[in-house]
């Protein structure tokens, strides 16, 4: 049975509070406190099995956080393969302003990896990956790692029959020189890429349709927040709304689309189910408060609520 195999070499462990409200130089009484396992692939993988698909997440772990990464991994019974490293695994810390009702989100760097290191995460993805698996690199990369270290992921990942995905915003050019399967980006990303900003919708598809044309990726998604989403492939364009809801928290919105738009593609869904999928998925983590994921339960009712031909 084939796998959603993520990738993580910069996880974090995720620690969100509220506060009654957020000023400088007071000391800030905090309340529900919440744990959870992140990074980009540790989210896609816990997101892709509670939609049901057989995932493995391959993660970096050192030091206490990184303990606790794959304990909490543990608790939502998420198969893991560990790389020990000698540097501390990160910490990320959100706040939400219940006074102005903001969310602050302040995200440690990872320790950079020695070549040792490196090489241990990619040997791991030739001995896990099988062919029609999805490998999934998400997230960003620890200061100092090798800019073609995604592309590198990439070349592993075919050569055993696998397709590769990347949300990153570390490494994007050198993958699309390998050539990848899926390329993900938001509308903080593109810009970046393409050398300019683009004008939403046709500049934006129009830019997504030129990496599919140059063999970079087979297929593009630009996510462009409240505008809906777009994904370019030698089939055509296909394009959804954002599915609107009372939002809670942001994060792991836009990873759970990700899991939600690879898990469809490895029932053999087309590219609009796909992404009605995704934002059926994003929106359901929006309705969440501070690092939690989705209910399943959510995906489903909102995806059966708004999805249509578009």
């Amino acid at each position: 049975m084939a796998r959603i195999i993520t990738l993580t070499p910069n996880p974090t462990y995720d620690f969100a509070v509220d506060a009654d409200f957020v000023e400088p130089n007071r000391k800030l009484r905090c309340k529900n406190a919440q744990s959870h396992p992140g990074g980009g692939g540790v989210n896609v993988a816990r997101a892709a099995h509670r939609l049901g698909a057989d995932v493995l997440a391959i993660i970096t772990a050192g030091g206490l956080y990184g303990d606790a990464v794959k304990g909490l991994l543990g608790e939502e019974l998420i198969p893991i393969r560990s790389i020990p490293v000698r540097g501390e695994t990160r910490i990320a810390f959100h706040v939400h302003d219940l006074k102005d009702d903001q969310e602050y989100r302040f995200n440690l760097p990872g320790a950079a990896m020695t070549d040792d290191e490196v090489d241990a995460m990619l040997d791991a993805i030739a001995a896990e990956t099988s062919k029609g698996d999805y490998v999934v690199g998400s997230g960003s990369l620890p200061a100092g790692e090798p800019a073609d270290f995604w592309a590198r992921a990439a070349r592993g990942a075919k050569e055993q029959g696998g397709r590769f995905v990347l949300d990153s915003i570390n490494g994007v050019r050198e993958a699309l020189d390998e050539g990848i399967y899926f390329l993900r980006l938001n509308k903080f990303e593109y810009p970046d890429l393409s050398g300019r900003e683009l004008q939403w919708p046709d500049e934006v598809i129009s830019f997504a349709q030129s990496i599919v044309e140059a063999g970079g990726a087979e297929r593009v998604a630009v996510t462009q927040g409240g505008d809906g989403t777009i994904m370019a492939s030698a089939d055509g364009v296909a394009r959804t709304p954002v599915i609107k809801v009372k939002a809670e928290s942001a994060v792991g919105a836009g990873d759970s689309f990700v899991a939600a738009v690879v898990a469809s593609m490895l029932d053999g869904a087309d590219d609009l189910d796909c992404l009605w999928r995704g934002a059926a998925a994003a929106a359901a983590t929006r309705l969440t408060p501070g690092t939690t994921l989705f209910r399943a339960e959510d995906v489903e009712r909102l995806y059966s609520e708004n999805r249509r031909e578009t």
